[in-house]
């Protein structure tokens, strides 16, 4: 059995957005806390590339703090959701914000990606 291992990234674009690792074997959760958009999408991507490493495993976005999405956000998670596919792997979004999930229900992103209320995926 892996130890989880945890990991802080710095606030970006003026503390607009946090993301924090948690990995526990080939599950790997980033907790992103703020908004997401055209000056914090790099951060997130950027994130998930150092996440995944290369690597299989599940991806859980846990958007439980993430008050804020625009389209360049969704482009963003539309983005990393295809590269977690390219590898063979799954990625879930946990617990988004009602101003969140209102934008995955607006641009049909909850019928293509697997958003769950539960946190515990």
């Amino acid at each position: 059995m892996s130890v989880p291992d945890s990991h802080w990234s710095r606030a970006v674009a003026e503390d607009q957005l946090a993301i924090h690792l948690d990995r526990y074997g080939s599950r790997h959760t980033l907790f992103v806390t703020g908004e997401l958009d055209v000056a914090t999408a790099p951060a997130l991507e950027s994130a998930i590339d150092g996440a995944l490493d290369g690597q299989d495993g599940e991806l859980f976005l846990d958007f439980s703090d993430l008050t804020f999405i625009d389209s360049t956000g969704i482009r963003a998670v539309m983005q990393v959701h295809n590269k977690v596919a390219s590898f063979g792997s799954r990625m879930v979004i946990l617990s988004p914000t009602a101003p969140v999930r209102r934008v995955l229900e607006i641009t049909g992103f909850d019928r293509v990606m697997d958003v769950r209320d539960d946190v515990r995926g």
